[in-house]
């Protein structure tokens, strides 16, 4: 019953409302696509997206720790885990969600909020000094969590990280597809590109 309603609760369509409420049109038909914060904040307005990405680490963080209470950490895991799916996946908005980052990292502040402030710097150096792209830095941030979980957590973070990874590279599927054939962006690039939009 907690993961179902931590489901419900990343289910929630924050970039839909956020779009909504402003006027706007849907997330996913303008700019990238995505119903995510980012999209958000280039197709609606920037304090937009910054709300939208709050609310949905919010999701993660509420969920974990509503399962911390309940059961202790492996039902938090499970209940995170949960809320990222419905953030990706979420039944209030046809299945169509967004990328369930921001959720992922909402789950980590709650289950290890010292490997969720690791995860900030690997996500930050991956993406703009390693990779230079959004996409990359993401999914190889959530690989690489996955032992350090191994070795500073238990079984749960454990197996946390592991679900949202295999959840993450599912998600990003399209993108990496561009990568592979050489269309996906870098940080630079997409910056200009999203002023360009606005």
């Amino acid at each position: 019953m907690t993961a179902l309603a931590s489901y419900l609760l990343g289910s929630i369509p924050t970039a839909l409302l956020a779009a909504r409420l402003a006027g706007r049109p849907d997330p996913r038909t303008v700019g990238t696509g995505n119903a995510g914060a980012t999209n958000v904040a280039v197709s609606v307005h920037p304090l937009a997206g910054l709300a939208v990405f709050l609310i949905d680490v919010g999701k993660g963080y509420l969920a974990g720790i509503a399962g911390l209470g309940i059961g202790g950490p492996g039902v938090a895991a499970f209940c995170a885990l949960a809320a990222v799916g419905g953030q990706i996946a979420p039944v209030f908005a046809g299945f169509r969600g967004g990328k369930g980052v921001a959720t992922t990292f909402g789950g980590y502040i709650a289950l290890h909020p010292v490997i969720a402030l690791v995860a900030l710097g690997l996500w930050a150096l991956t993406s703009l000094a390693i990779m230079r792209r959004f996409v990359l830095g993401t999914i190889v941030t959530l690989i690489v969590l996955i032992p350090i979980a191994a070795i500073a957590a238990d079984w749960s973070l454990v197996g946390y990280a592991t679900g949202v990874t295999v959840i993450g590279i599912v998600a990003h599927r399209h993108d990496l597809a561009a990568w592979r054939r050489g269309e996906m962006p870098t940080v630079r690039e997409a910056l200009r590109n999203n002023r360009r939009r606005t």
